[in-house]
């Protein structure tokens, strides 16, 4: 069984209203419509999907992710979605590099880690490398503005599963509810594919 994270936290709500002031003026009025909202909302995510790219430049990450009111039942008025980000990756600092310039090697790997000058290097260059990889972590914002975006995507074209979302997501949310989310830059490199 997968393990699930809820997305709609204190944590992320508070970065939530952070972003919102910051790209509205401070707009109290929309902060508060969006806080009240949030508490009715449950956005949950799959444990993620981590896939190297074929020419080694970018790192792909999935979320499997459900949207839902609360107050329906389980598996009512869920709408469930891929989220998807690609993360530019150099290969020559990240994941893992071994051997530093002015030093012997360092092992990532090594069982028996003593505390000199060489295990600091090789952990500090692991932790750069989980870094890198929590990039591809979907904050609340972000997913709200892309629930934000799908919710305008004109119907006309053909793939029936994309429009029945467009209707799921209108159906859960007012036209004036999801104004309140924010919004994000169309240059984005995440995205929300209907599953």
């Amino acid at each position: 069984m997968s393990k699930k994270k809820d997305l709609v936290t204190q944590e992320e709500i508070d970065k939530c209203l952070r972003y919102v002031s910051d790209n509205n003026n401070n707009n109290k009025s929309t902060q508060e419509q969006l806080l009240k909202l949030l508490q009715e909302m449950q956005i949950t995510l799959d444990e993620p999907i981590v896939e190297d790219s074929i020419n080694g430049t970018t790192i792909r990450v999935t979320y499997t992710t459900a949207v839902r009111r609360k107050g329906a039942g389980i598996d009512e008025g869920v709408i469930r979605f891929q989220y998807i980000k690609e993360i530019p990756v150099d290969y020559s600092k990240v994941p893992i590099k071994l051997r530093d310039n002015t030093t012997t090697a360092a092992s990532a790997v090594d069982d028996t880690i003593s505390h000199d000058n060489n295990n600091a290097i090789a952990e500090d260059i692991i932790i750069e490398s989980y870094d890198e990889l929590e990039k591809g972590i979907p904050t609340l914002y972000e997913v709200l503005g892309l629930l934000k975006k799908s919710y305008f995507i004109p119907e006309d074209f053909s793939n029936r599963l994309v429009v029945d979302r467009i209707h799921k997501l209108r159906n859960m949310f007012s036209k004036d509810e999801i104004l309140t989310f924010p919004s994000i830059d169309l240059s984005h490199k995440a995205g929300l594919i209907p599953i």
